[in-house]
């Protein structure tokens, strides 16, 4: 009786390893293959992403490997995305001149109770130097003289999101004046796929003067 028992769980055994011997080689890889070169180009052209999809394809070999492996591992996606901090403002009133990783341009316009002014601060996420998403806070305030008087809101855009397994949402926003600038700040939330991925905080500021700035961080 224990012969009987123990052939019939190496047949059992042998079954299953015929099974997944078996198994096609695509099917066994499926998730990690799900997003190829030609396949992600055509993903960019039928979003209306053609600039994107020049870029994607402007690459090197490479960099083009690297995307497409960061988007076949969710898992690793978060900490590959690269966020450069630099910032550029102008202080000429029609100037809109943004820089390669973020910006802040301010825009002026004359009232009867001194001058309402903007200032906004682009940040780029970035796999492999190619950028996949971009979102956009503006804080819109008031001065008078060399003065910031108040600030009346804040704003936050996706400027651009070609990244398939990311979505963004706005969380909170805020506003305030502090040491004569007018901040807003907004918190983003990242998920990746189904998962959470956290906050990423924007945070924009604007002078009396003209010049302004801002900065990105993850919570």
């Amino acid at each position: 009786m224990l012969k009987k028992e123990m052939l019939f769980c190496v047949s059992i055994i042998l079954l299953g390893f015929t099974f997944f011997a078996t198994k096609p080689a695509s099917a066994m890889s499926t998730g990690s293959e799900r997003y190829t070169i030609s396949s992600y180009v055509a993903y960019l052209n039928t979003q209306g992403e053609s600039d994107s999809a020049e870029q994607f394809s402007a690459l090197s070999p490479e960099q083009q490997e690297k995307v497409i492996y960061y988007l076949n591992h969710p898992d690793e996606l978060l900490n590959s995305i690269e966020v450069t901090e630099s910032v550029d403002y102008d202080d000429a009133p029609t100037s809109n001149t943004a820089v390669a990783s973020a910006y802040a341009t301010p825009r002026f316009s004359t009232l009867s109770s001194g001058v309402s002014r903007t200032a906004s601060y682009t940040a780029q996420y970035k796999i492999a130097g190619f950028t996949t998403t971009q979102v956009k806070a503006t804080v819109y305030y008031s001065t008078s003289g060399s003065n910031v008087t108040s600030v009346q809101s804040v704003s936050g855009k996706v400027v651009k999101n070609v990244n398939p397994l990311v979505s963004i949402s706005k969380q909170n926003s805020k506003t305030w004046v502090s040491s004569n600038r007018a901040y807003g700040q907004i918190d983003w939330n990242w998920k990746v796929g189904f998962k959470t991925a956290g906050l990423k905080r924007q945070t924009v500021y604007g002078t009396a003067s003209g010049s302004s700035g801002g900065s990105s961080s993850t919570l």
